[in-house]
């Protein structure tokens, strides 16, 4: 006993010593940073300990170019002054000198820090298969490095922060006797899951597109079908002339020995088929990459397709480098109908891109395309949202600074796994192996591609604090680019989300700001409309914003509207009316903590008159159903029914109301459409929802109405097994037909 007794007291001796010596001479100071930057765009450098914010104006953090001279540059300390951010405008090899004073806690370990990087004029092409395959290793050696500290480490990038027709005009709301996609910006396809040309209907149901021929409408009839794989899932339809365009999801498995580590490929595929005849259409041509799909848009008889890859770069762990094939596939049925990798000279490193994965954009010519090569180019940098001008490709990325070495000893930001017991020092061990780490920040990067046809050109990036809620987020305008974004959380007691809106020129040189919007709460929608942008924030109740973009180095808010509710999706109704689709909230007290809470009920359909740029008003409301009631619309644009001739607008929903204090009860599915006008505001003119059958208790996925369209005076709702018509005026049904 006594000895045990010892040995106890020996070791706690031993980690007492440990201890202090940790505490005393301190953990070494870890950086990173990227290698390269292009002019204009601040190269970021993250420090696993935070600098002194004296130290910039005290010169302890200095640059010198490759003479050693010190150079005027602009810098700026962010994220808890554990990022260094330095704009440089002109280019060259330069030298950061961070002196060992310029750090907030100074140790034993702490040293000098100089970080060499190069400001280039124009990114380069990757020059070799070499140069690829360092970039994914020192991607693994990251990562084994954050594995084995626990994930301490920041990652850190090198970005930070065209005269156009009005890019956020809607697409035509049926200036044609059928109905068109509603698209972001009038003029770019988007494409969707049903589609007509005015005499066929064609929609996606899984591994199939299903033919309708509407030409009668009481006497709707199935007339083909075009049966995919059963790998391959039909995501989006567009029509080009006589040419029916499926983009899929597809799934290729690998027969080649070369690569055994590779299951298959999974690849985002457009297929081409001729309806001249559509009772038969037929396959002309395949094209695929690797990826999947963030996007595709169809401008001036041009198709691009955009898609995000991440390749087997882990295999890197325990396989020789020579041994992996890193390069994206790209796959043509012209050339053999075999998958290859690209070349290296159609793969580019954006500026300061440090993940593991791939942008990869096509462009593809649709005159006489099928002896038209495709274009397609990588780019190492991964991408989220997708905004399409008449000029140019925007892509966003978000970038995510994760807690430093400091907050993660002390506990800050991280929580133990649930399923892992943290009752004695062994079990916590584990339960920090296995945290789940929160970002104290997120921000985005933005990168722009100048597009000619098929002509694809990175031309600028930037990086903004902040994350961009979807697409109607960006826009371009008169030659700047403006974005709305949100920073912060809005979680917690205390939120510190705020919201803002940027102008960048064409150079994405930003111009002009408008900061600081409904602190605490984040941004719901966002339309831009000419010289005006329409921003909708929410947390208890729904702020309007009205914001002047007249003078985009000088933006200002005209009005402000607060009302209950929030509307996640704006449409123009025209230049003085907008309308709001969302949720009407209520605020009531909860019955367990007898605080009170905000509580979504019905869906809301809002009619703002905005003539008065300075007093917006909401004009009229429709509420639909109680709590519980939602729809497609909410998430998704290309929903909305439109047809500008009646001043239709619609949409499927799935009605509930209230059962109690917190259950919900069915109450039937279907479509409502309204007609909106600035003199009569809402009203609604077609009810189409079905009550439910004995016993349903919730909407039948087969029978959901997924859209609907028109063709003249008909009015066509489709679902995965049905296509119905109805009058367009009295709404009576004309006609079905059962899909198979």
């Amino acid at each position: 006993m006594k000895k045990r007794f010892y040995l106890g007291v020996l070791l706690l001796v031993l980690a007492a010593v440990a201890v202090t010596a940790v505490l005393m001479l301190g953990k070494k100071v870890e950086v990173e940073a990227t290698s390269k930057v292009m002019v204009n765009h601040p190269y970021m450098i993250h420090f696993s300990q935070s600098l002194d914010e004296a130290s910039l104006e005290n010169g302890e953090i200095y640059i010198t170019n490759s003479a050693g001279e010190k150079v005027d540059v602009t810098m700026k300390l962010i994220n808890n002054n554990q990022t260094l951010a330095v704009l440089n405008k002109v280019s060259g090899k330069y030298t950061v000198h961070v002196e060992k004073s310029a750090f907030k806690d100074i140790s034993t370990n702490t040293e000098k820090q100089e970080i060499n990087f190069e400001v280039v004029d124009e990114i380069k092409h990757i020059a070799s298969k070499e140069d690829l395959q360092n970039f994914f290793l020192n991607a693994v050696n990251k990562e084994r490095r954050n594995f084995a500290t626990g994930g301490e480490k920041a990652e850190a990038t090198s970005r930070e922060s065209m005269t156009a027709a009005d890019s956020s005009s809607p697409s035509a709301d049926g200036g044609s006797d059928h109905s068109t996609t509603n698209n972001q910006v009038e003029g770019i396809e988007e494409g969707d899951i049903v589609v007509t040309d005015g005499k066929f209907i064609y929609n996606t149901v899984d591994t199939s597109i299903i033919i309708t021929d509407a030409r009668d409408s009481k006497n709707l009839k199935q007339v083909g079908k075009i049966t995919l794989d059963q790998y391959s899932y039909a995501m989006q339809l567009m029509i080009h002339e006589n040419m029916l365009i499926v983009i899929k999801d597809q799934w290729v498995e690998n027969k080649s020995t070369q690569q055994p580590y590779m299951d298959g490929y999974s690849l985002t595929t457009a297929a081409f088929y001729s309806i001249e005849d559509p009772t038969n259409p037929t396959l002309i041509r395949e094209v695929g990459q690797d990826g999947y799909m963030s996007g595709v848009r169809k401008y001036n008889d041009v198709l691009y397709m955009v898609t995000n890859k991440t390749p087997n770069y882990w295999i890197l762990y325990d396989t020789p480098v020579e041994d992996v094939e890193l390069r994206p596939y790209i796959y043509d049925s012209t050339k053999e109908g075999k998958i290859a990798p690209m070349e290296i000279d159609q793969l580019t490193i954006l500026p300061g891109a440090t993940e593991p994965n791939y942008t990869i954009i096509s462009a593809i010519d649709l005159n006489n395309f099928q002896n038209q090569k495709v274009e397609t180019k990588g780019y190492l940098g991964g991408s989220s949202s997708l905004y399409m001008s008449q000029n140019a490709l925007y892509l966003t990325a978000n970038r995510y600074e994760m807690p430093s070495t400091l907050e993660l000893d002390m506990g800050i930001e991280v929580e133990p796994s649930e399923e892992v017991s943290t009752t004695d020092d062994v079990s916590t061990s584990i339960a920090r192996d296995m945290m789940i780490i929160a970002p104290t920040s997120t921000n985005t990067d933005i990168f722009k591609f100048s597009i000619d046809g098929t002509k694809i050109a990175f031309t600028a990036s930037t990086s903004i604090e902040g994350t961009i809620l979807n697409q109607f987020s960006m826009d371009e305008y008169n030659g700047h680019f403006r974005v709305a974004v949100t920073e912060g959380q809005t979680w917690g007691t205390e939120p510190t989300s705020k919201n803002h809106l940027f102008v960048f020129n064409e150079q994405l040189e930003k111009v002009g700001e408008v900061a600081d919007l409904a602190k605490g709460e984040k941004i719901y929608s966002a339309r831009f409309m000419g010289d005006k942008a329409y921003i909708v924030t929410f947390k208890e109740v729904d702020p309007l914003f009205v914001i002047d973009l007249a003078n985009p180095k000088s933006p200002k808010v005209l009005g402000e509207l607060k009302i209950p509710g929030f509307s996640n999706y704006l449409h123009p109704l025209d230049e003085n009316h907008l309308i709001g689709i969302g949720y009407d909230t209520k605020t009531v007290i909860d019955s367990y903590t007898k605080q009170p809470i905000t509580m979504t009920g019905g869906m809301k359909v809002s009619l703002f008159d905005i003539t008065d740029f300075s007093n917006p008003k909401e004009q009229d409301t429709a509420i639909i159903g109680g709590r519980g009631t939602y729809s497609e619309m909410q998430y998704n644009h290309k929903v909305l029914f439109r047809n500008a001739e009646y001043s239709y607008f619609g949409f499927p929903v799935s009605l509930y109301n209230e059962k109690g204090e917190y259950e919900i009860q069915y109450q039937g599915s279907g479509a409502v459409i309204y007609e909106i006008t600035a003199e009569n505001g809402i009203e609604l003119k077609g009810n189409l929802i079905t009550p439910p059958a004995n016993g349903e208790q919730y909407e039948n996925w087969e029978t959901l109405v997924q859209r609907m369209i028109y063709i003249n005076d008909t009015l066509y709702t489709v679902s995965r097994n049905e296509v119905k018509s109805y009058d367009l005026q009295t709404f009576n049904v004309l006609g079905s037909v059962k899909l198979k």
